[in-house]
């Protein structure tokens, strides 16, 4: 992965739909990062990879636009929160990965 194809998005910045769509329609890799429990239900369609085709063309709806789908396009969301616990609507839709380091996992 090269330095230009990370896009880095966060719910503190105001434009994060924007950049997630741009990462979509562009084939780019979306840090979405520091997200609480609750996800924006503007990001159902691309959790769940609704992605239909017309004619060649994927296309997906985010937040009321249908817009071109990059086969490269990969969300990856990060949260500081120390036990998550999201819906499992939300669960069901992404991968789980627990990279919580504690001093005792490192002893041994």
């Amino acid at each position: 992965m090269t330095g230009d194809q990370l896009v880095i998005a966060d719910y503190k910045d105001a434009n994060y739909i924007k950049k997630i769509e741009s990462g979509i329609i562009l084939g780019k890799q979306v840090l979405f990062q520091d997200v609480e429990q609750e996800m924006d239900p503007m990001l159902d369609n691309v959790l769940n990879k609704s992605i239909i085709m017309i004619g060649k063309r994927a296309v997906i709806k985010l937040g009321g636009n249908d817009i071109e789908y990059h086969k490269n396009f990969k969300l990856y969301i990060t949260t500081r929160m120390a036990n998550p616990h999201y819906t499992p609507e939300v669960s069901t839709k992404v991968v789980l990965v627990n990279f919580t380091v504690k001093e005792s996992g490192l002893e041994e």
